[in-house]
């Protein structure tokens, strides 16, 4: 109450000085009687009403000018002193289940260039469309990314229409510590929706084979030494990356060719070892011969008999043709003596398409004519490239069971009573079932299996998300779910692809389109440009548009973040004081100027000057549940602002100032 009326003094001013001068009005009249009035009433009566009206102004001016001046000490040196704010009351928290459109809340918002709180705060929203750009968090170990920004953001998210299977958000978890999963599956459980979680560990009953997928040998083998550059970094010499790229690449193609599947130790076994790929590429030449027949006419067959004859032909009586199982020997002969001959096939068995008896015999080509011909010492320097990283499938038979399941596991009838383990459903099905895949391999298990299952798993996602495009496009009038992307200490599966078609700066440029919500968590800026090449981080960090920075503890991403913060034109206060003296002489006792006559001259001047809006100051100094975020709601960027954010743990309707007052942060 007190404050309202000081900040309205003026007008509490003229209240009380109208109601002083009517009371001095009646009280002390101007006195008319007076004899020298009179007289001047009577010599100059222009002056004598000057005075009377100017005595009765006084009675109503004098008391406005000693109230003002009260009031504005009051004002001044008691309330604005000791004036504090209290923290208003924040509107209900919107409820993740019963909201009608997708939106995130990240936080509460104060004031939002200063670390006090506000009568009226608000909530800090970004609605569907910001979601799609990405959501970067980054903070300094303790400060609450996950507790404060991965919990709350998860539970919202996944909990958007979880009573619809229909419309239910599903989408790929990644984490190195393995306590985010449970708290996922938490929140799937919360929400009704425990049956969409699926987790891929060395103890879960999936198996996931990162090859047995739609893609070509040459993307497969591609994507490998990618990975292995992100892995062990980039040599200068582009020669070992294409080597072991191409002795990848064929090993794959040979299994795809012969046996339709393939796994990483297969790879490792066929690269490590000349004898077993020569002996699977005789393997794939029976395969592919041994389905077929070969009909030769009876004209034909007697021109040729002795070169055919160890081939035991028999004559068809219905064809009148000599018929013979194709085998390579056969068709060499058949080739040499050009012998025109028909291909059959027979025992009701599927027909082998030319298209793969090509490629096999460009898996042959390549083995005898390149790689027989390389030297052995250069030979074994290319596997030995390859094998360091696929002898992670072979050493642990946890990891081999999970990562390399046998070809029964995907086939429906062998393995209907899952002995062999549940195969993982593609992620183009899981997205569009709503199913939220986890993977829950903890780092220090063995930190480079980790990286590179979490790598190898998101590339299947990326490209599972980016198909949707096509298909959307297509079906306008279909509902496609949004899809979640969500990643705790992010610069462990960080990845980008430079001048290579692969890359996370590649895929989240494009996410929007087929509604990817991505949100990463990491330590710093400096984590990402420690875990990436060059100066590709900075590429990477500006695919997305909404930044919430933690504290930080070190200088290079608290300067960085202060940069991207911007900045604007503020007004800048400097004091001079100057001392002058008249006069001025030299005292023979000091050897000092004196002067009796001397002034001091103090002087207070303002100037604008453009300077960071936060500055590094800030980002360093910031407590726990206490962010600079730089947010965008898909359509306009928003200021950079402080943002308090909502620890899972506590209530989300209580103010941030009260629970820090409570001891609750």
């Amino acid at each position: 109450m007190m404050q309202k009326i000081l900040n309205s003094k003026n007008f509490v001013a003229c209240l009380l000085a109208a109601a002083t001068g009517m009371t001095l009005y009646f009280r002390v009249p101007f006195p008319e009687e007076n004899v020298f009035l009179k007289v001047m009433a009577l010599r100059s009566p222009s002056i004598f009403y000057f005075v009377k009206y100017s005595y009765t102004l006084f009675l109503f001016s004098t008391p406005y000018i000693g109230y003002s001046i009260a009031l504005s000490g009051v004002y001044i040196f008691t309330l604005k002193a000791g004036r504090r704010i209290r923290a208003g009351r924040l509107s209900l928290f919107p409820d993740p289940r019963k909201r009608d459109k997708l939106f995130l809340v990240l936080g509460e918002i104060h004031n939002p260039r200063k670390q006090v709180p506000a009568e009226n705060p608000q909530w800090l929203v970004i609605p569907e469309r910001g979601l799609f750009t990405g959501i970067a968090i980054l903070g300094a170990i303790g400060t609450g990314k996950t507790s404060c920004c991965m919990y709350p953001y998860a539970d919202q998210i996944l909990g958007y229409r979880a009573g619809e299977k229909d419309k239910r958000i599903g989408g790929l978890v990644l984490e190195v510590k393995g306590d985010f999963c449970h708290r996922v599956r938490e929140i799937l459980e919360r929400h009704g929706r425990a049956e969409d979680y699926i987790e891929i560990s060395l103890n879960s009953e999936y198996r996931y084979n990162p090859l047995h997928n739609d893609l070509d040998a040459y993307a497969l083998a591609y994507n490998i030494a990618s990975l292995l550059n992100n892995l062990f970094g980039r040599g200068k010499e582009p020669f070992w990356q294409q080597a072991y790229t191409n002795l990848v690449k064929f090993i794959i193609l040979l299994h795809k060719v012969a046996f339709d599947y393939v796994t990483l130790f297969d790879v490792y076994e066929c690269a490590i070892d000349p004898a077993t790929l020569e002996k699977k590429i005789n393997e794939a030449e029976r395969r592919l011969t041994e389905t077929d027949s070969v009909l030769v006419s009876e004209e034909e067959y007697l021109k040729h008999p002795r070169e055919l004859e160890p081939f035991k032909f028999r004559l068809d009586e219905e064809s009148k043709s000599y018929v013979s199982t194709l085998t390579p020997g056969l068709a060499a002969v058949l080739k040499d003596k050009a012998i025109q001959w028909e291909a059959e096939n027979v025992g009701g068995r599927k027909p082998v398409s030319p298209e793969k008896k090509e490629q096999l015999e460009a898996v042959k080509r390549w083995f005898n004519h390149d790689w027989r011909r390389i030297e052995p010492k250069l030979r074994t320097s290319i596997v030995e490239g390859i094998s360091v990283f696929l002898s992670l499938f072979d050493d642990n038979p946890s990891v081999k069971r999970t990562f390399c399941p046998p070809a029964q596991c995907y086939d429906p009838q062998a393995n209907a009573d899952f002995k062999y383990g549940k195969p993982l459903p593609s992620f183009r099905w899981l997205i569009e079932n709503g199913k939220v895949c986890a993977l829950n391999f903890p780092i220090g298990m063995n930190a480079g299996l980790a990286k590179a299952i979490g790598v190898m798993m998101k590339l299947d996602f990326e490209r599972a998300v980016l198909n949707r495009v096509p298909e959307m496009e297509a079906n306008r009038d279909r509902h496609f779910r949004e899809v979640l992307f969500m990643c705790d200490e992010y610069q462990h599966f960080a990845t980008v692809g430079e001048s290579e078609p692969t890359g996370d700066e590649k895929f989240f440029s494009l996410s929007r389109q087929p509604k990817c919500i991505p949100i990463v968590a990491t330590q710093s800026i400096s984590s990402l440009k420690s875990a990436l090449p060059g100066e590709t981080w900075r590429t990477l960090l500006q695919t997305f548009r909404t930044k919430i920075f933690l504290a930080l503890s070190d200088d290079f991403s608290a300067r960085t973040a202060s940069e991207l913060c911007g900045r604007e034109d503020k007004l800048k206060v400097s004091y001079n004081l100057s001392e002058s003296g008249h006069d001025a002489r030299v005292s023979l006792l000091t050897g000092k100027a004196l002067s009796h006559k001397s002034n001091i001259t103090a002087s207070k001047s303002y100037n604008t000057q453009v300077d960071f809006r936060f500055d590094m100051k800030t980002f360093t100094e910031l407590r726990n549940a206490q962010s600079v975020t730089i947010a965008y709601d898909g359509t306009n960027p928003m200021p950079p602002m402080f943002c308090y954010l909502k620890p899972y743990f506590n209530d989300t309707n209580k103010s941030y100032f009260r629970q820090l007052a409570d001891g609750e942060l």
